[in-house]
């Protein structure tokens, strides 16, 4: 590096403003090897946790409900309680954060000795991050599964679709006009060259096995006279997620808090709240947003309470770096805030998309699960073929837009913090990268109109195409209770009760039907 510096130290200007400002980049890439950590860690958790919240769109029908002998089973609620804000949340998110973080503030200036303070909320946040963290690595370990044990592949000629109930591999279209596959000589439930191997029958039976471990599900119920009445879907992946969310958060508490475990209690906090939050509305987060925006200029630039209780609490409500001097941190509040309206901007991806389905074929698309499907879009990303891996591949303009404008504020935030050399109100370069990056795309698109029109409290959906009357608000708790009552019927004889089963399945034909063997 020595002789390449004094390369640019001729007699041209520019050869040496380049010589030192490579000089500079040099001595200072600790500073941004740091700074570039800071910025994939702030877009992570916001890209997987915007792709983990989609749900069905109000321009998508309900998918067609499997046939089961277990009813049961077919009313359990997979969604998650969304959490909308309401734009009256533009004045109390502020107020109430304005009241927290005083009364910390205080707090800490009071007890003088912080390690009490810190020790009451570490353990806190310690037990809400092992759900958030156990959510996290489950569906980890999810998309880990789907690369290992795809529902469907190519080699860039064929589509082969696993058939787990058979234990065989298929190629070809299948539909009602021509229920035609055909079955190939694959032993085995692995995609691409792996499927060739000639693995001994019982490793087959193994690897079905355990792709049938990974992929189906349970029945949890929990009833306890009076406190509980419970039931669940759970599958390997929730159970093993937890028990890893819970040995990380021992781990956290017993080996002096590293930093890259508070980091991942951070990406569990992060991603389970973008799929429990939404801003309902683009103009109510912008409100949100802004008031929000307000408070971090006013509460980093025009008193000392922000910085003095993110330096002082040692808990897991920050991102932190190492690198040179002190290292860098980030709130999470700078990941959360923003990233909820670039979930909400991928949910508004997908419901132009079936909007746009529904002005093409003119009639309105049944929606298809459009999360957990990593593994399928990798093993078909050269396919020409439909697929359910199609599902996950939509347009997602606003997304881009706003992660662009997401990243632009990042940079700003980090450049300004090191030319002025003082803790920055990330808020204030974040909330108009953000905005400007989704009303601007709107502007340029015009669909101004249609962006704000776009709601998430259920009064787009229209279930009258099917036949069915939209449900009040009455008619869904009261189905609620009733199903409450007979769920209380099924334990009238017991005082508690926890059992993990298999759900009911009708038992597969003994043929395979509309298939021929090659």
């Amino acid at each position: 590096m020595d002789t390449l510096f004094t390369f640019f130290q001729g007699d041209s200007p520019a050869l040496q403003y380049i010589g030192s400002w490579s000089a500079s980049l040099w001595d200072n890439r600790d500073m941004y090897q740091m700074q570039l950590h800071l910025l994939l860690a702030s877009v992570f958790p916001i890209y997987i946790g915007a792709h983990a919240a989609l749900r069905r769109p109000p321009s998508a029908l309900a998918p067609k409900k499997q046939p089961s002998t277990d009813n049961e089973d077919d009313e359990l609620d997979l969604e998650p309680a969304i959490e909308g804000l309401r734009p009256s949340d533009a004045i109390m998110f502020p107020v109430l954060a304005s009241i927290t973080l005083g009364g910390l503030y205080l707090l800490i200036k009071w007890l003088k000795d912080p390690s009490l303070l810190n020790k009451i909320m570490t353990w806190y946040f310690s037990t809400l991050g092992v759900f958030g963290v156990g959510k996290l690595a489950g569906d980890s370990l999810h998309v880990i599964s789907t690369i290992i044990f795809p529902s469907v592949w190519s080699d860039g000629k064929q589509l082969y679709h696993v058939k787990p109930d058979f234990q065989i591999q298929v190629t070809g279209e299948s539909s009602r006009s021509q229920p035609l596959r055909t079955i190939t000589d694959k032993k085995n439930p692995l995609p691409s060259f792996f499927s060739s191997i000639p693995f001994a029958e019982s490793l087959n039976t193994i690897l079905w096995s355990t792709r049938a471990l990974l992929k189906n599900h349970w029945i949890f119920r929990g009833y306890l006279h009076g406190l509980l009445n419970t039931k669940l879907r759970v599958t390997f992946h929730d159970v093993a997620g937890l028990t890893l969310g819970l040995a990380a958060i021992i781990a956290y508490n017993t080996s002096g808090k590293a930093w890259w475990l508070t980091n991942l209690m951070g990406f569990g906090f992060c991603y389970g709240a973008f799929q429990i939050m939404s801003p309902t509305t683009f103009w109510t987060g912008s409100l949100v947003l802004m008031g929000l925006f307000i408070y971090d200029i006013v509460m980093v630039f025009y008193t000392p309470m922000m910085v003095t209780v993110a330096t002082t609490l040692d808990v897991p409500i920050k991102l932190v770096f190492p690198g040179p001097k002190r290292g860098g941190m980030l709130g999470l509040g700078d990941v959360v805030l923003p990233g909820i309206m670039m979930a909400l901007a991928l949910r508004f991806d997908l419901y132009l998309h079936y909007a746009r389905k529904h002005l093409k074929q003119g009639e309105t698309a049944r929606y298809v699960e459009a999360t957990g499907l990593w593994g399928e879009r990798f093993w078909t990303s050269g396919s020409k073929e439909k697929n359910v891996a199609d599902a996950a591949r939509f347009p997602k303009t606003y997304f881009k837009a706003s992660v662009v404008g997401y990243v632009i504020g990042m940079l700003t935030t980090l450049v300004v913090l090191n030319y002025f050399n003082h803790a920055q109100p990330a808020l204030l370069y974040l909330v108009p990268g953000v905005l400007i990056s989704l009303w601007g795309t709107a502007w340029v698109r015009g669909e101004i109109q249609l962006m704000w029109g776009y709601t998430e409290d259920g009064s787009l959906n229209d279930d009258r195409k099917e036949g069915k009357e939209e449900l009040t608000k009455e008619e869904v708790e009261q189905r609620a209770d009733e199903r409450e009552k007979r769920r209380s019927k099924e334990h009238a004889h017991h005082v508690f009760l926890f059992s993990l089963s298999d759900p009911k399945h009708d038992l597969p034909k003994a043929k395979l039907d509309g298939e021929k063997e090659e």
